[in-house]
Formats: C-alpha cells, sequence, structure tokens
C-alpha cells in the first residue's frame, strides 16, 4: 500500500509545479508586458533540444558508439558527459531561439525572464508533474487491489522490472516525493538565470556569457550525478538550490551591468493619445 501521507505529498506537488509554471508567466506577462509566444519559444525550444536533439545524441554515444559502455562504468565520465551534453544542447538551443526567433525583442530585456520561465516551466511540467502524476496513479491502482491485473498486462520479460518498480514506490518515503517539486525550483531558478546570461550574450555581443551559461549549466547536472548517492536527498536538493542562488545572483549582476535600463515599457494606447494632445 502507498501512504496517504505519500500520496497527499504527490498531488500537492502535482499542484505546486503546476502553479509555480502559471504565476511566473502571468507575472512576467502583466509586470512587464512580455509576450505569451515567448513563454512558448522557450517551451519548445528545450522540447526540441533536450527531449529530441539530445537524446538522439545519447542513443548514438551511449548505446552505438564502443565508448557508450565506458561512460556508462564510469561515474565521473558519466557526469562529465551528461552535464557538458545537457549545458551545450539547452543553451546552444537558448542562443539560437534568443538570436533569431526573438530578435524583434532585444530592445525588451525582461523578454529573457519570460523565455526562462517557459524553458524551465515545461521542464518543471515534462519532467517533474508527470513524474509524479504517474507515480500518483500507480499508486492509486495498487491501493484499489490493481496491481496483478497491472502486471498481467506486461509482457513476461517485463514484469520483474513492473514490479520491482512498484515495490519501490511502496518503500518510497514521503519525504523523497517532496524533493521533486523542490528539484524543480531549483532548476527554474536555473533557468531564468541562464536565460538573462546567454541574452547578454546575444543582445550585447558577449560570447563569454554563453560559456559561463554552459558552465553554470554542467556545474549542477555534474554536481547531481556525482552526488546523487552519496549525501542525503534533503542535502543534495540544499546544495542545488544553493548553486541556482549563486548562479541567479551572478545573473543579477549581469543584469545590473548590461542589461538595466534597457526595458522600453509597453505604453497603453490611451495614454499616448492623451499625451499627443497635451502636446499639440
Amino acid at each position: 500500500m502507498i501512504s496517504n501521507a505519500s500520496i497527499a505529498i504527490m498531488l500537492g506537488g502535482i499542484a505546486f509545479i503546476c502553479v509555480m509554471v502559471i504565476c511566473l508567466m502571468l507575472y512576467y506577462k502583466f509586470k512587464y508586458h512580455t509576450k505569451i509566444t515567448t513563454f512558448l519559444i522557450g517551451a519548445a525550444t528545450f522540447i526540441l533540444f533536450a527531449l529530441v536533439l539530445e537524446q538522439l545524441m545519447h542513443v548514438l554515444v551511449l548505446f552505438k558508439l564502443p565508448v557508450g559502455e565506458k561512460i556508462q562504468n564510469n561515474i565521473w565520465l558519466y557526469a562529465l558527459y551528461g552535464g557538458l551534453a545537457a549545458g551545450v544542447f539547452e543553451e546552444t538551443g537558448r542562443l539560437i531561439a534568443m538570436k533569431f526567433l526573438l530578435k524583434k525583442e532585444h530592445s525588451k530585456p525582461h523578454t529573457a525572464l519570460m523565455y526562462g520561465a517557459g524553458h524551465g516551466g515545461i521542464e518543471a511540467l515534462l519532467l517533474g508533474g508527470l513524474s509524479l502524476l504517474s507515480n500518483l496513479i500507480y499508486s492509486f491502482m495498487i491501493n484499489a487491489g490493481q496491481e496483478q491485473m497491472l502486471l498481467s498486462q506486461i509482457p513476461a520479460e517485463q514484469q520483474e522490472t513492473v514490479q520491482a518498480s512498484f515495490n519501490q514506490l511502496k518503500e518510497t518515503s514521503p519525504a523523497l516525493f517532496a524533493a521533486i517539486p523542490a528539484e524543480r525550483v531549483s532548476a527554474v531558478t536555473l533557468h531564468i538565470a541562464l536565460s538573462v546570461l546567454v541574452w547578454t550574450a546575444v543582445v550585447k555581443k558577449k560570447p563569454t556569457m554563453y560559456l559561463l551559461a554552459i558552465l553554470l549549466h554542467f556545474l549542477l547536472d555534474a554536481v547531481a550525478v556525482l552526488l546523487k548517492d552519496k549525501i542525503p536527498i534533503a542535502a543534495l536538493e540544499l546544495l542545488l538550490f544553493v548553486i541556482s542562488v549563486l548562479s541567479a545572483l551572478l545573473a543579477y549582476a549581469v543584469w545590473k551591468k548590461h542589461l538595466a535600463g534597457g526595458q522600453q515599457e509597453t505604453v497603453p494606447e490611451e495614454t499616448a493619445i492623451a499625451e499627443e494632445s497635451l502636446s499639440e
């Protein structure tokens, strides 16, 4: 049986992630007059570069090339490869989207924040929200006594693996489910910070900011891989949050130096007409 506490935390985690993403999108839209299409471009870029192109490279490198087995069996090589792959693919996608798809918005630096909300938000929904949702559905079915029915519909060679995942779900502490939304907070914070850095690279012609974004992305992912089974999950999530916050502070310093004062706020039509009348 899955405890009521675990189910409650899963429900709360799904709700939290959805509310966080929606609130960020609406906040940047109404506070800074950024466009919903920017959010969607950020989301689509993550899907294309992280979930399609990067995964295709993983299939090639890890499962088709001879070096793949060596990488998978060496935690240091795996952390190096995984961190660099995530950093290069996602930050390059961010760079391309900002340079070409958001070219008309280059005078509005707050666009970077909306882009980051879309990039990190869709990741939170797909990797965090859907993970919790699938666990929640299986939890309800297991508690309803449908575990054997589920196993009977799975090919015999896969039943042992699925049974092991069900057992793991039963044994998982409720606190571990809370780590998923906590991890998404860190990730979204990082994505917004990295978006500021890459935006600066594009708009202010500062390529070192693009390289810095790759480095910070690599650092967070590599640390997560190296320490996943070495320290308690709470300590790991705290460490990742600290890295994300430090990245955000660095991005804020870059913002103040290169982007502050560049925002052209949208002037309501009625205000513009009134100002023209006064000038006459």
